[in-house]
């Protein structure tokens, strides 16, 4: 036994649920726009010296790289190799080519070995070797290690979580 319910108006409630459907079936558009958003919320995050995404400040620099314009901010490179990538229509990855960008987003150590080197590019503008140094005298460097503390670049606050909600939801909506 089937029952059937009719009821005014669901004509217009069917054709908006169409409508939402054929919208979340290709979510391509929105997925570029969050892509780009998230890639720009990231590029400030160099700018601005941090914080991680979830607010926790990024640790200070114990010895300052004279040419840095700020924390992880040498030469830009890492700033500006961020993109992002569509995964399929549905999905979007945000990252970085750089190989070092994982000990500056989780924090770790490096070990360095030990080597030997010449002084033949120690010089001073000047042409002069730096004080202390002859040309062709060498030094020994001990093994050491060096600890990277973790600065998360990559991620989301919750007022971006929330923004990007909202976009989705507007997208699917047609508002």
């Amino acid at each position: 036994m089937d029952i059937t319910i009719k009821m005014d108006g669901a004509d217009a409630v069917r054709a908006y649920l169409n409508k939402i459907a054929d919208r979340a079936g290709n979510m391509r558009p929105i997925m570029k726009a969050i892509g780009d958003r998230v890639a720009e919320q990231t590029k400030r995050r160099f700018e601005k010296g941090g914080p991680a995404p979830d607010g926790t400040p990024w640790a200070k620099v114990k010895k300052p790289h004279p040419k840095a314009r700020g924390i992880l901010r040498i030469t830009d490179q890492l700033k500006n190799s961020i993109r992002y990538q569509l995964v399929g229509n549905n999905a979007v990855a945000i990252g970085t080519n750089k190989v070092y960008a994982a000990i500056h987003q989780l924090g770790g150590e490096i070990s360095q070995g030990a080597r030997s080197e010449l002084f033949l590019r120690n010089r001073a503008r000047s042409g002069k070797f730096k004080k202390g140094t002859k040309a062709g005298r060498g030094y020994t460097f001990r093994d050491r290690t060096i600890g990277i503390p973790a600065r998360p670049f990559l991620g989301l606050s919750r007022a971006d979580s929330d923004e990007i909600i909202s976009r989705i939801n507007n997208y699917i909506t047609g508002r």
